[in-house]
């Protein structure tokens, strides 16, 4: 059956996609490269999804903020072609990208990030070199240094309140850290803010939110009761990966149930995926592109554009 994605719901749709950490590629080079990953599984799911997508690309709104973070550098779009185009070609995982996301040696990898996230003092000297740069660009969001929180938060509630005020219904996608910038910043709208504006879907993909030093780090996570999550979000929908290392804890709803108990959300649902992204290093089950690529995602995302909330 057709459906007219230019009236009804989807006619005031407006998804806004806050990345992860890590420069990335310019915004003019990179939204293009998203947009035509997610209409190319929007489109195995609806293909007037797709559609609507590809004909109002700009309903895709990026949040670039890592520039704030790493001062403006910017990633080579060309190293992640290659496996956008294996992605395209190759929409489905094979039995090779199963068998390396089931490895052992990632189910032991993310068995011992676990141990030193359940024990802080460990927490140093568990972590890999790789994975100490991350956490400290991590801390350097979290303690606000220098003020990055704040100027980082701000670049995605100005895009929330312009979207809010043009009345478009809204889906907010955070992937990696770009889901506790999501995160803090509806808690900030709506705690702080006390800004009328909802989210009708906030998706997250590969997020940390539920490792203990990120909980603890979220805004609000001081306060009691209904105060310490944010009350502006209708459906929460968490996506995490075979074989994640930064969604160490793949089920968000375990550790954010208050937010049901208090009324504050209707639902708050986890899915577990495989992403097959293959990049310059090999299989990336972290990358933004293989979750926007997976049937369960684009099937969340078709539905929010029938449906109104």
């Amino acid at each position: 059956m057709n459906r007219d994605y230019t009236e009804g719901p989807a006619g005031k749709a407006r998804i806004i996609y806050i990345t992860g950490m890590k420069p990335k590629p310019a915004p003019g080079l990179h939204r293009p490269e998203l947009v035509r990953v997610l209409a190319a599984s929007l489109a195995r799911i609806d293909p007037e999804a797709a559609s609507w997508l590809k004909a109002r690309p700009e309903r895709f709104v990026l949040v670039p903020w890592t520039p704030l973070l790493y001062d403006a550098e910017r990633r080579d779009i060309g190293l992640d072609r290659p496996g956008i185009e294996r992605l395209l070609a190759e929409p489905r995982p094979s039995a090779e990208d199963r068998r390396e996301a089931d490895s052992l040696k990632l189910a032991l990898l993310r068995a011992w990030h676990l141990i030193g996230d359940s024990l802080p003092l460990l927490s140093g000297l568990v972590a890999r070199p790789a994975l100490r740069v991350t956490l400290a660009d991590v801390h350097r969001y979290l303690e606000d240094r220098d003020g990055i929180a704040r100027r980082v938060r701000q670049l995605v509630i100005d895009e929330l309140e312009r979207a809010w005020t043009a009345g478009d219904r809204v889906l907010v996608i955070g992937h990696s850290l770009g889901s506790v910038i999501a995160y803090d910043s509806l808690w900030q709208l709506s705690r702080e803010t006390a800004s009328p504006g909802r989210v009708e879907l906030l998706m997250t993909l590969g997020s940390p939110l539920a490792t203990r030093f990120v909980r603890e780090g979220l805004r609000g996570a001081e306060r009691k009761g209904a105060e310490r999550y944010p009350g502006n979000i209708d459906r929460w929908v968490n996506v995490a990966a075979q074989g994640e290392l930064v969604a160490l804890h793949r089920r968000i709803k375990p550790f954010f149930a208050g937010m049901l108990k208090q009324g504050l959300i209707a639902s708050i649902e986890d899915e577990r995926i495989y992403n097959h992204f293959r990049g310059e290093r090999g299989l990336d089950v972290h990358k933004s592109y293989g979750y926007l690529n997976h049937p369960v995602v684009a099937e969340r995302i078709c539905d929010w554009l029938r449906y109104s909330s």
